[in-house]
C-alpha cells in the first residue's frame, strides 16, 4: 500500500481514521484476518441463510479518493475503491488464496537464464460498457506504468520487484522498443509476461491496483481527465462507480457486465468521506453507516461489544524528514527530533488501540528465515527515547549548521490530516519536541490529496505518514527507500542501503533476508524517518454485515463477496 503515505498507505485507518499510503503475497496464500466476515454463511435456526431484500452496504471512505488510475494512485483509499471497481489477472478469494480473475488460467515456463515466463490466458470477459476485455489492454497499461512520461510511483513493482524483462531499461531511456520488453499482447485472449527471474509472490502481485489494467480506448478518449468523474471511467471489476460527490460521497452499485456477477450479492456500497469521529460514530449508532472505525477515545464504549473488531495489520506510521531540506538534512537535528518522540507514551495514551511500538520500519505479521518472522529476526535497532542526549543532538546540530533555536523553530512545520486523529497524533508529537527539546513545530493539517501533492514536491519539512505492505514479504518495505525511488519522499539516499536492497531483490533465501536486515540498519542509524508504531485496526461492523474480506497487505479490504442478512 503506499502512501499508505499507507505511500504508504499514508493510510486512513479502516475507515474513518488516518489516512495511510499507501498495499500481497509472497507464497500466494497471504493470511487474511480471522473473524466472522471471512464466514461464507451464517444460518438461522431453520438451517437456512436469509438475505435481506435491500443489499445496500453503507461505509465510510474517509476522505476524497485522490486518484482512481489505477496506474497512477499510491493511496488506500483509492485502492479500496479500484479494488471494487477493477480486477486484474487474479483476484484474492475471501482466504487471501490467489484465484483466476480477469485471466481464466496460465502455464509457466522457465527459461534457460533462470528467468520465467508467465502466459495468461483470458477469459471472456467484459468491460462494463460492454466491450470485450483485451491482451491490448494489459499490454497498454503495463507499458503506461513504466512509461518515464507517466512517472508511476509505482514503476519500481514492475522494473525491480516483479524483474520484468529490460521493463527497468525501457524505463530508463536505455531501449525504446517494446519488442524487446517482457510485456506482450500475443493475441487478443493471450498475455505474456517474461521476468529476469523467478519472483514467488509474482501472481499475488498481479493483483495489486498497478497491475490492473485500464481500458486502453477510456484512456485514449479522456487523456488527462480519465478517472477524474464517474463517467471517465470505464469499469471491469465487481462494481461500477454510480455517483461522486467529490469531497462528499462515492457511492457504487452493482456491475452487471463483471464475469461473475452472479456472485456479487451486494446491489449497492454507499461511501461517504466524513473526517469527524463523532459524526461517524453517531451515523454508526443510527444505523446510517454499517461499519466505521473506532477512535480511541471510543473504545472504552466499545471493545466489549459483540459489534467490535481488532485486526493486526502489516502496517507501519513514521515520522518523515525532508532530507533535502536546508535544516533536516542535518543527520543530527533528525537524531534530535527523533529521540525526543516517546513512542511508547504515544502507543499507550495517544492511540491507546491495541497498536505495537515499532522496533524497525517492517512490521510483525511478514515472514523472515528459520520460520520466524522477519521483525523477529531483526530485533530492535531503533535508537531509544532518550531527552537528555536529544538535546545533545540539538546542540549539535545547530552548531553544524550556524543557526538558532528560533529560526529552526520558525522554519519547522508538521503536515498532517484534516482528521480529528491525525490532528490529535500532530499535537502529541508537537508536545514532546517543545517539552524535551523547547522547539513548537507549526501543525498543518491539509486534505489528504494536498498532502500526497506536497510529499511529491519535496515541499514539506517534518509529516507524519503511514505504509501498509503490498504483498507479504518484508521487500514491499524496505525498498522504499532506494535512491530515486518513486515512494521516497525524503530524499535520502545512501550507497550502502542500495546495495542491500540489490541483494534482497536478487538473491534467495537467507541471503536476502540478512541484506534487508542490514539495510534496517542503516536506515536507523541515519533516520531519515523514525518509525513509531505498527498499526491495529479498530472497527464497528454491524452483525447483519457478512463477508467483507480483510487482508494485512495489500488492497486491504475487498467487498466482492459481502452481503447484508435479514435484520430488523
Amino acid at each position: 500500500m503506499r502512501k499508505q503515505k499507507w505511500l504508504l498507505l499514508l493510510l486512513v485507518l479502516v475507515l474513518t481514521l488516518s489516512l495511510a499510503l499507501t498495499g500481497c503475497g509472497k507464497q500466494d496464500k497471504p493470511e487474511p484476518a480471522a473473524t466472522d466476515d471471512n464466514q461464507e454463511e451464517e444460518t438461522k435456526d431453520d438451517g437456512e441463510e436469509k438475505l435481506a431484500e435491500e443489499q445496500i452496504l453503507r461505509v465510510n471512505w474517509g476522505s476524497e479518493p485522490p486518484d482512481l488510475d489505477p496506474q497512477t494512485t499510491t493511496d488506500q483509499v483509492s485502492f479500496w475503491i479500484i479494488n471494487a471497481a477493477y480486477e486484474g489477472l487474479v483476484r484474492l478469494d475471501k482466504d487471501g488464496n490467489v484465484q483466476p480473475g480477469l485471466a481464466e488460467k496460465w502455464d509457466e515456463e522457465e527459461t534457460e537464464d533462470g528467468g520465467v515466463i508467465y502466459t495468461f490466458h483470458l477469459r471472456d470477459a467484459k468491460w462494463s460498457d460492454g466491450t470485450p476485455i483485451t491482451a491490448e489492454d494489459f499490454e497498454y497499461s503495463w507499458f503506461r506504468a513504466i512509461d518515464p512520461e507517466v512517472a508511476a510511483e509505482y514503476s519500481y513493482q514492475l522494473t525491480d520487484t516483479a524483474g520484468i524483462k529490460n521493463a527497468g531499461k525501457f524505463f530508463e531511456g536505455e531501449i525504446t522498443d517494446k519488442e524487446e520488453v517482457g510485456i506482450k499482447a500475443v493475441d487478443e485472449k493471450t498475455f505474456q509476461v517474461e521476468l529476469e527471474r523467478n519472483v514467488p509472490f509474482f501472481l499475488s502481485l498481479t493483483s495489486f491496483p498497478t497491475f490492473i489494467p485500464a481500458q486502453k480506448a477510456a484512456l485514449e478518449e479522456f487523456g488527462d481527465a480519465f478517472a477524474s468523474e464517474a463517467d471517465k471511467m470505464v469499469y471491469s471489476g465487481p462494481f461500477v462507480i454510480s455517483e461522486w460527490e467529490h469531497e462528499q460521497k462515492l457511492n457504487l452499485k452493482k456491475n452487471e457486465n463483471y464475469w461473475d456477477a452472479e456472485n456479487v450479492k451486494l446491489e449497492e456500497i454507499h461511501g461517504d468521506m466524513i473526517t469527524e469521529n463523532n459524526t461517524a460514530i453517531n451515523l454508526y449508532e443510527t444505523g446510517e453507516l454499517d461499519v466505521t472505525g473506532v477512535a480511541p477515545e471510543f473504545l472504552d464504549n466499545y471493545k466489549d461489544s459483540d459489534e467490535f473488531e481488532n485486526l493486526a495489520e502489516a502496517t507501519t506510521w513514521y515520522i518523515q524528514y525532508n532530507c533535502e531540506d536546508k535544516y533536516l538534512k542535518n543527520q543530527n537535528l533528525r537524531y534530535a527530533l527523533s529521540l525526543a518522540i516517546d513512542r511508547q507514551s504515544f502507543v499507550d495514551n495517544v492511540l491507546a488501540n491495541g497498536s505495537i511500538v515499532a522496533e524497525g520500519l517492517t512490521p510483525t505479521l511478514l515472514p523472515g528465515k528459520d520460520g520466524k518472522e522477519f521483525a523477529e529476526n531483526r530485533g530492535d535497532v531503533l535508537p531509544e527515547y532518550d531527552p537528555e542526549k536529544a538535546k545533545e543532538y540539538l546542540d549539535k546540530g545547530l552548531e553544524e549548521l550556524g543557526i538558532t533555536k528560533e529560526e529552526l523553530e520558525s522554519h519547522l512545520t508538521f503536515l498532517t490530516g484534516e482528521s480529528d486523529v491525525a490532528k490529535k497524533q500532530a499535537a502529541a508529537i508537537q508536545n514532546m519536541w517543545k517539552q524535551n527539546l523547547g522547539i513548537e513545530a507549526e501543525i498543518e493539517s491539509v486534505a489528504f490529496k494536498i498532502r500526497i501533492d506536497r510529499y511529491n514536491r519535496m515541499d514539506y519539512t517534518t509529516t507524519f505518514a503511514g505504509w501498509g505492505g503490498d504483498y507479504n514479504d518484508p521487500l514491499t518495505f524496505m525498498d522504499l527507500w532506494v535512491t530515486d525511488g518513486g515512494n521516497n519522499d525524503t530524499g535520502w539516499s545512501n550507497e550502502k542501503y542500495d546495495a542491500a536492497i540489490k541483494t534482497a531483490i536478487e538473491g534467495e533465501g537467507d541471503e536476502r533476508i540478512d541484506a534487508m536486515i542490514e539495510a534496517e540498519k542503516v536506515l536507523a542509524e541515519e533516520l531519515p524517518i523514525i518509525p513509531i508504531y505498527y498499526n491495529a485496526r479498530n472497527f464497528l461492523e454491524k452483525p447483519y454485515v457478512k463477508g467483507i474480506a480483510r487482508f494485512p497487505v495489500g488492497a486491504d479490504t475487498d467487498y466482492k463477496w459481502a452481503y447484508i442478512i435479514e435484520h430488523e
